[in-house]
């Protein structure tokens, strides 16, 4: 299967993206795996505010809203970096690189497992950015680092 990162035995890493939220559904008929994933990082941040007291020797902290990202790296392929004919997945028919370049919100999930109906996955919404395609002399394939801006929060499913 494209797109998988096998973590340990038993576990991996998928990342599916769709124009709506059941299209990015792990396993979901139409849904886009991103292909050829090197690795994958799901941050989920609350950003935080320090303070002093007089009163204190150490300083205080709270917290402010979440900063949620998911960042990654893939060795390019021409259909999924630039789009397919499909009418079911918009994201398909765009590829990442019209999808981050019209700003089209998409929907995501980073599946942790994928196979068993009590498998647990992230998902949210967001804008794909961080595209950067790169090749040298040293490495003869195109590599891209992507980011998944998430707009809201990350939240928890089961498959």
């Amino acid at each position: 299967m494209a797109g998988v990162i096998n973590v340990t035995a038993g576990s991996q890493a998928i990342l599916t993206l769709g124009n709506t939220s059941v299209l990015a559904a792990p396993g979901a008929a139409g849904g886009f795996v991103v292909p050829l994933v090197q690795d994958i990082t799901v941050t989920a941040s609350p950003g935080t505010v320090r303070y002093s007291t007089l009163d204190s020797t150490s300083s205080s902290a709270f917290t402010t809203v979440n900063e949620n990202e998911v960042s990654f790296n893939m060795l390019l392929d021409d259909d999924a970096f630039f789009g397919l004919a499909n009418t079911v997945n918009k994201v398909v028919n765009d590829g990442l690189f019209t999808t981050s370049t019209s700003k089209t919100e998409i929907h995501f999930s980073v599946a942790f497992e994928g196979d068993t109906s009590t498998d647990n996955y992230i998902k949210g919404q967001g804008f794909i950015g961080g595209l950067a395609p790169n090749a040298s002399l040293e490495q003869a394939v195109w590599i891209s680092p992507g980011t998944i801006i998430v707009n809201g929060e990350l939240t928890k499913d089961v498959v």
